[in-house]
């Protein structure tokens, strides 16, 4: 077996897995596709490849930039989990809510891949989406994430482009596909009207001949309904930009009128390149050990595991930075304002074993943090339960469309050493004045819980981590 064969056997199993263990199925426009007997275990119904000819497998995915915005309906019945809210969390809500049928609203991304038969070679011409019957709008709880990137995704996966089903077009493309090789993409689709099922049509030509494949969720259309108002503050998306990690959000109740007073969010920033990481976690997270199999990817390691540890709900320890963010839709002349902020703290001690201490080191590391782009450091301690952060801080607002509220940031870094097993929850208590001397208050934590920062010991080094990992290096622990 040539080197090759193993890539496009793993290809395959990832599309398989992606369709949900539904088998790809090929339609075409000018022949009917021979009637086949399923065998033992395989499913029945239409979705049966015919044989010799191109595969599609597809589903739904998260999103395609950290700027995306993923937002659906779950039908009414269905109260969404406090493990699938909050900072971090965007995968798990993805994955709730679509295992409950829940449809996107506004925009909906698919993946998918495209499978040339063993004998011979396609060629890729076109793709639309076509627009399938009519849905009643949905009805039940609205989720979002804000930062929704689909990590389950490969990064070699290109998009192919945006298409509309309020203004279907055919998207010309040229992709030649080798006997038996297997091509990936994603796709955006949008609407503003339509509440309806909807699936991807791709025009190939294998050979000489010309065929229509097509492309759903497993075998079942996908749907997509009318955008609803966002259910995050403008605030809460300003941050993304700096390396906070995705929020989960969910709304049950009907949304207001959009807000015209100034909103400010919060957002713990992750380790950026060269930047340690340090963590805990109330239990081993395998994971870490299959994403530090390979050390030697400077820039990479670390900030994946921490990515990882936190959809798992690990702790920061030690030391955090974080983004302050003010959105004023109201702000148009005078875009400068004054913030003051603070912390309301609450000291407990961890009960049970000692957590799982996780420690990743870049190559040359030192202590690196997002300090550099911090305003204020604190440090926490069991006598400070206000603490004061920054007092009559300018902060000037920038407003990069006409459309979008005027937005600044602020950046603070929260510190606590304690020699026990400590862990601080807090909030943070925000006061913006404008020009004309108007003040609003404004409490703010992570995405309605506290934020959490537990203790790391002074003096701490990485061979005293449970699982300490250095980039260009080895595992220690």
């Amino acid at each position: 077996m040539n080197g090759r064969r193993p890539f496009l056997v793993g290809f395959l199993l990832t599309a398989a897995v992606w369709a949900g263990g539904a088998v790809p199925w090929a339609l075409t426009d000018r022949e009917p596709a021979p009637a086949a007997t399923p065998g033992p275990g395989a499913l029945a119904g239409p979705n049966i490849a015919a044989e010799g000819r191109s595969r599609a497998a597809g589903r739904q995915a998260l999103g395609m930039a950290w700027s995306s915005t993923w937002s659906a309906t779950v039908p009414e019945g269905s109260a969404v989990p406090d493990r699938a809210l909050g900072a971090g969390r965007c995968a798990e809500l993805f994955t709730w809510a679509t295992e409950r049928s829940a449809v996107p609203r506004g925009t909906a991304t698919a993946a998918f891949t495209l499978t040339a038969p063993e004998d011979r070679g396609l060629v890729v011409r076109s793709l639309r989406v076509v627009k399938g019957r009519k849905l009643p709008p949905p009805k039940g709880t609205d989720v979002e994430c804000l930062g929704a990137v689909d990590r389950g995704v490969p990064q070699s996966m290109e998009s192919w482009g945006r298409l509309s089903l309020d203004r279907p077009r055919d998207l010309k493309v040229s992709r030649a596909v080798g006997p038996g090789a297997t091509v990936g993409g994603l796709i955006e689709t949008r609407t503003t009207d339509c509440s309806c099922q909807w699936w991807i049509e791709v025009e190939v030509w294998e050979g000489a001949k010309k065929r229509t494949i097509r492309i759903d969720d497993a075998g079942s259309p996908f749907t997509l309904a009318p955008p609803v108002a966002g259910i995050g503050a403008p605030a809460q998306g300003g941050a993304l930009k700096y390396g906070t990690p995705d929020v989960a959000l969910a709304r049950e109740d009907s949304p207001g009128d959009a807000p015209s007073e100034p909103s400010v969010s919060a957002s713990r920033l992750l380790a950026g390149n060269g930047q340690e990481m340090w963590m805990v976690a109330d239990r081993e997270v395998p994971e870490v050990g299959r994403l530090t199999a390979n050390l030697d990817v400077p820039g990479a390691v670390c900030q994946r595991v921490e990515r990882r540890l936190v959809a798992d709900g690990a702790l920061p320890a030690g030391r955090a930075a974080y983004a302050v963010s003010i959105a004023d839709p109201s702000a148009r002349e005078d875009l400068e304002r004054v913030v003051d902020v603070s912390l309301k703290v609450k000291k407990t001690v961890r009960e049970g074993p000692p957590p799982q201490g996780y420690g990743c080191y870049p190559a040359q590391w030192g202590l690196q943090t997002n300090d550099k782009q911090t305003e204020a450091s604190v440090r926490l301690s069991r006598d400070t339960p206000h603490l004061p952060v920054l007092t009559g801080e300018p902060v000037q607002l920038f407003r990069e469309t006409e459309d979008e509220p005027a937005t600044g940031t602020v950046f603070v870094t929260v510190e606590a050493w304690d020699p026990d097993d400590a862990e601080y929850h807090f909030t943070l208590d925000v006061t913006v004045e404008d020009a004309s001397g108007k003040r609003t208050h404004h409490t703010v934590d992570d995405a309605g819980r506290p934020f959490v920062l537990a203790s790391r010991p002074d003096g701490m080094a990485p061979r005293h981590e449970k699982y300490a990992y250095y980039e260009n290096g080895h595992k220690v622990g």
